[in-house]
């Protein structure tokens, strides 16, 4: 199968990670990978053309309109459609941008929506909002969770020195991250000798002035990111929106215990794994905190947990529910 992939060079980190694994592994499955940029023609040679990198508040290229190629898109979401605007941006006129932007994404979906023959989500709740927002049918989208690479994100049983250890949280700073919330919980903790809490923001340009917060303000490469979830005593991340979640698998794929949102697709993908917030709650994310630092049953019970849900993920595993979608859109 010949499958012609949209690679663009302006896009998060995070679809980065996801279009290159998954080339990798269509590869090592037999597919012949075509690339094309955004300033080429769609190849003539190609039994497919799959767009790998569409979030909610991207507008179908133009290039696709005229060609007579079946297309398969990803969509990771369309949280500018679905969050409230304070909770998704930092300004009034950054929202009034948004919804303007908004207004022409939709307009472009219209036609995008019948060119396309398959929709691939990242998540059941991406799918779902996707659906929504898109009135896309559900027929036509396809749930797909992402890999990970269980080489670096691993469990080494190495037990940390009680005197060292601390609570996590891991993000690339927006405002539907929560980080607010986060740091408010941790200073209602009532325990005076609470562990400190390491928050690895690198974009949060605020400075925190509450004792026991370390704020790493660099950017981590994932072999030290490991590092930081084995150590930690538990991994707090109770995002007020994600379409998959990728630093609560990376934790308990590390056997560190999570604190997780009760709602998005963080539930989802953390399953019986994680202890569940309400992520508007800041008492909830307190009392989490504090069950999951005073029992060191619970922790362990979540390690398991933790380590046994994410041995159901991975890139290879990923590209060949990938592959089943582009083989069933040819035969139709």
């Amino acid at each position: 199968m010949k499958i012609a992939l949209l690679t663009r060079t302006q896009i998060p980190f995070s679809l980065e990670i996801y279009r290159e694994n998954i080339k990798k592994e269509l590869s090592a499955l037999g597919a012949d990978i075509i690339s094309f940029a955004e300033s080429d023609p769609v190849p003539e040679n190609c039994d497919i053309v799959w767009e790998p990198g569409l979030a909610g508040n991207h507008t179908p290229p133009d290039i696709y309109m005229n060609i007579r190629k079946r297309i398969v898109a990803t969509v990771h979401g369309a949280a500018l459609f679905t969050m409230k605007w304070n909770e998704m941006n930092t300004s009034f006129l950054q929202a009034i941008r948004c919804k303007l932007k908004n207004r022409t994404t939709l307009s472009s979906w219209k036609w995008f929506r019948e060119k396309t023959s398959a929709i691939i989500t990242v998540s059941e709740f991406a799918a779902r909002e996707v659906s929504h927002v898109f009135t896309v049918p559900c027929e036509k989208i396809y749930p797909i969770y992402h890999g990970i690479d269980h080489n670096t994100f691993s469990y080494d049983n190495t037990i940390p020195d009680e005197s060292e250890t601390y609570i996590l949280h891991v993000s690339q700073y927006h405002p539907k991250k929560n980080v607010d919330r986060i740091i408010r919980a941790y200073e209602n903790l009532s325990n005076n000798t609470k562990p400190e809490l390491v928050m690895i923001v690198p974009d949060y340009k605020t400075t925190i002035h509450v004792k026991g917060i370390r704020h790493i303000r660099e950017k981590c490469a994932p072999h030290e990111l490991a590092k930081w979830y084995r150590g930690a005593l538990g991994f707090v991340f109770p995002s007020l929106h994600e379409t998959f979640g990728m630093p609560v698998l990376e934790a308990i794929a590390c056997g560190c215990p999570v604190i997780t949102s009760n709602n998005t697709a963080c539930a989802e993908i953390a399953n019986d794994a994680a202890l569940l917030v309400n992520p508007r709650s800041e008492q909830d994310i307190t009392y989490a905190m504090q069950r999951l630092l005073s029992d060191a049953a619970l922790r362990d019970t979540l390690r398991k947990k933790g380590l046994a849900r994410a041995q159901n993920f991975s890139w290879q595993k990923s590209a060949k529910e990938h592959l089943i979608v582009f083989e069933k859109v040819l035969r139709q």
